[in-house]
């Protein structure tokens, strides 16, 4: 794999610097997002080419097993940050602020902000809504921190929203995600998530702001997607959304793999000769010189 992917013009080596992704979306070039919460995920993720890395709270559901993203903590994010940032060494890394950790306080957001960054390494952050979130935002970047806003259906507060459904199919609600994801914008987000909303809204999010909009469920007319590791990949057993597309089924692939692990330990066909240690045969003739006879019939 080149050093040097073609499509950036002005990188020239290491970590993607932020500035290209607004030179993707002025040269309608697509940007590629996807999640990852270990060092050899991000690894195979830098090595195919993605361009930003995200260590969302999607983890609670797909990983830890819980039924939704909100108990999902900061310490359990800084931790995946810190591992998928020693795989990513090309991708931008974006960490998602976990439900509870930005919402009391500017002073509450940019302090665990700055966490994400100086202990786990993050590139940037993520935080989710509109509204004061918007506050949040414009603190955190101006304490120099990048950050990414999360409009439409935002998983931390889908209770709220009736239920994971699409968000913006009236014609009210629309206009309020984009003023929404235009306030972002203006707050100083390099870019903004557009979840499961109608491809008509997202389109005109896309062409009212400047910065990239990444979709999910958002249709083709965004400036990139994202999609959620373990769903694509086809290992999450829990319920995929619509806008989801397999790649692969790795789980399929990893249980009969297992399968056939589990039927030659019990078999005895494994271990091989060849998966064993030796001794040299003067080593082995001393020490089998020296051990008991019960030692021996063992």
């Amino acid at each position: 794999m080149s050093d040097k992917p073609p499509r950036y013009a002005s990188w020239t080596a290491g970590k993607l610097p932020l500035p290209e992704l607004q030179e993707l979306k002025r040269r309608g070039e697509k940007i590629v997002m996807v999640t990852a919460y270990d060092a050899p995920s991000a690894r195979l993720a830098d090595a195919a080419g993605v361009d930003l890395v995200l260590v969302g709270d999607s983890s609670g559901m797909v990983v830890h097993g819980r039924e939704s993203t909100v108990p999902v903590t900061l310490e359990e994010i800084l931790l995946m940050t810190q591992w998928v940032t020693r795989g990513a060494k090309r991708s931008i890394v974006v960490a998602d602020l976990p439900f509870g950790t930005y919402e009391a306080s500017d002073e509450q957001a940019v302090a665990n902000a700055i966490r994400l960054v100086k202990e786990g390494g993050a590139d940037a952050v993520k935080l989710e809504r509109g509204g004061t979130s918007v506050t949040r935002a414009k603190a955190i970047v101006d304490a120099g921190i990048p950050v990414m806003g999360h409009v439409g259906l935002t998983p931390q507060t889908a209770t709220v929203l009736g239920g994971f459904k699409a968000q913006g199919r009236t014609a009210d609600r629309a206009r309020q995600l984009i003023d929404d994801a235009v306030a972002l914008q203006n707050a100083g987000c390099f870019a903004v998530v557009l979840e499961a909303v109608p491809s008509a809204v997202a389109r005109a999010a896309t062409l009212a702001l400047t910065v990239p909009t990444i979709g999910i469920g958002a249709g083709g007319e965004t400036d990139g997607q994202v999609l959620v590791w373990h769903d694509m990949l086809g290992y999450y057993e829990g319920h995929a959304p619509r806008f989801v597309k397999r790649y692969a089924d790795l789980g399929d692939v990893i249980v009969e793999a297992l399968g056939r692990y589990a039927e030659e330990v019990r078999s005895g066909a494994f271990p091989e000769e060849q998966h064993t240690y030796k001794m040299p045969a003067e080593e082995l003739e001393a020490f089998e010189g020296r051990a008991t006879p019960s030692s021996r019939r063992r």
